[in-house]
């Protein structure tokens, strides 16, 4: 299968720019591109491009992948001093993400927001971008290339032909209904490349089921389909191609999967592989290879289910085909087969990295938010499950709770599950916690009293707690303090006459914070 892909590539590649010759080099001079979003920060896995004027057109490097690095970057050495060229970045790599992945396990690349694809400088492809050219005294240069957002990044994953290739019988395209968003639209266009030629469109092909002509005998054959739903970059990707009428060997017996589709089972696909043949059987889980159950050249093959794989749809994949005298692949003879089941359950939710703690004061009687802005789709949703010292709190289920006296002294988090139109899988996170001050319950401040000169005032301070408290009090004269006035009680002064008098009190209690509050003013008429 990847032998197939690789080949796609390279074909795809000549529709865009024909190949020519590679220019002489400098040993000492260099390009270096860098990819980067709107806020600088670099973007991995994407593809570049280096276009080099020769011969009166732009020609291409031919060799693949062609991505960047961790940092963005890509670093093409042996530039000529003189020479024209032009960098261009593809925000469109669907396939192994080779820094998670390793020969057991495969991860897609399948980041949630994508970039349109830009030339350097702020160009829209290498027809309108800058020319670099190194000059003699300064052969070598970095050009950073910003790449705007253009929408959210689907799952897309590499899609199948099922079918013989033969002449009158169908080829039907599968593995698109693994792609999320399930509710993207699905365009297909069926293209034939003779040898020597560039492929071009068929004429009508654009349904997922094609029935080669005659006509087409001795082209290769493949589809390219391409998936779009609003607020999202499309998407397009080949499917495998394979040459039409040639002579075909079909399995002596069909592909069929046999056990149990629930975690802890084993499935078994069985075929019939004919003489003079040979065979690769891959497994997919949601459209995602799984490389370590790979069988070649074997009439069975076992695949274990886990618990990781409840509520998924596994494939079984297929592909024959027939050998030269010397036992290697006799180039265009492929028949594809496919079977899949749905293993029973439902899928596992995908961990976030935790989430900020909730904002807000943490005292009682005060609102937390819970964070926000964990999934940049704005159409995703958010259930809630506070939590206190990590067990669930009754009730708690909106975004923002009210912190009770229950709380005090310990720590509040939120448990957050995120859903997505059109994506089966669910993101979990909880938010780091925050803890809860232990805070005195807040009682009145009232003046009671005659407010003339020569009568006593009074600080009452009712429902202060719990209880026992300590009050310190300090009067205040229109606002200002009022030297040694510092008890409960207040007795009316000459100098108070025509003034607003209050009283300010500080309640603490050991292990709570101070709190401090002030009654209402009563004027002093006479």
């Amino acid at each position: 299968m990847r032998l197939l892909r690789s080949l796609l590539v390279v074909a795809l590649a000549l529709l865009l720019v024909p190949i020519g010759a590679s220019p002489a080099r400098a040993d000492d001079s260099s390009v270096t591109g860098i990819a980067l979003d709107p806020t600088g920060k670099p973007l991995p896995n994407v593809h570049w491009e280096l276009y080099t004027w020769e011969g009166g057109e732009w020609t291409t490097l031919q060799f693949g992948p062609k991505l960047t690095d961790s940092e963005g970057r890509f670093t093409y050495d042996g530039v000529e001093v003189g020479g024209q060229y032009r960098i261009c970045f593809s925000d469109s790599y669907y396939d192994v993400d080779f820094d998670a992945s390793d020969g057991e396990q495969v991860t897609l690349w399948q980041p949630e927001v994508r970039h349109r694809d830009t030339c350097w400088r702020d160009a829209d492809s290498h027809e309108t971008a800058e020319t670099w050219s190194p000059p003699a005294d300064e052969p070598s240069a970095t050009l950073p290339v910003t790449l705007p957002e253009q929408g959210f990044g689907m799952a897309a994953v590499n899609p199948f032909v099922v079918g013989t290739y033969l002449p009158g019988e169908p080829l039907t395209v599968v593995g698109q209904e693994l792609w999320q968003p399930t509710n993207a639209a699905f365009r297909y266009q069926w293209m034939a490349q003779r040898d020597g030629s560039l492929a071009e469109p068929i004429p009508g092909a654009t349904s997922a089921t094609f029935i080669p002509t005659a006509e087409l005998t001795g082209a290769w054959v493949f589809a390219r389909v391409t998936a779009s739903r609003p607020g999202y970059k499309p998407v397009t990707l080949p499917t495998p191609l394979s040459q039409v009428g040639t002579d075909r060997v079909p399995a002596t017996a069909p592909l069929t999967v046999s056990g149990a589709a629930e975690p802890g089972s084993t499935l078994t696909a069985s075929f019939g592989l004919p003489a003079g043949t040979r065979s690769e059987l891959t497994w997919y889980v949601d459209g995602v290879p799984q490389p370590a159950a790979t069988a070649y050249d074997s009439e069975t093959s076992t695949f274990q289910v886990s618990a990781a794989h409840a509520g998924a749809r596994i494939d079984a994949r297929l592909r024959i085909h027939e050998t030269d005298p010397e036992g290697n692949y006799d180039g265009g003879t492929d028949t594809f087969q496919r079977v899949q089941v749905q293993v029973a359950g439902s899928r596992p939710v995908e961990q976030l990295p935790e989430a900020p703690a909730p904002t807000g004061r943490a005292e009682a009687g005060r609102f937390l938010a819970a964070p926000t802005g964990l999934i940049a789709d704005p159409e995703a949703t958010a259930r809630y499950q506070w939590l206190r010292d990590g067990a669930p709190i009754e009730g708690a289920t909106a975004s923002r709770y009210q912190v009770r006296r229950a709380d005090e002294d310990k720590q509040l988090s939120v448990h957050l599950t995120i859903s997505r139109p059109g994506w089966w899988t669910e993101h979990v996170t909880t938010s780091a916690a925050t803890t809860v001050a232990r805070t005195l319950q807040q009682g009145k401040v009232a003046v009671v009293g005659k407010a003339r000169v020569g009568k006593r005032l009074t600080a009452r301070t009712p429902g202060w707690g719990p209880r026992p408290v300590k009050v310190r009090y300090q009067w205040l004269r229109n606002g200002k303090l009022v030297r040694g006035a510092t008890k409960a009680r207040y007795q009316v002064r000459k100098v108070d006459r025509r003034k607003v008098l209050k009283v300010r009190v500080t309640v603490t209690k050991p292990g709570y914070p101070a709190v401090t509050k002030a009654s209402k003013g009563r004027k002093i008429k006479r």
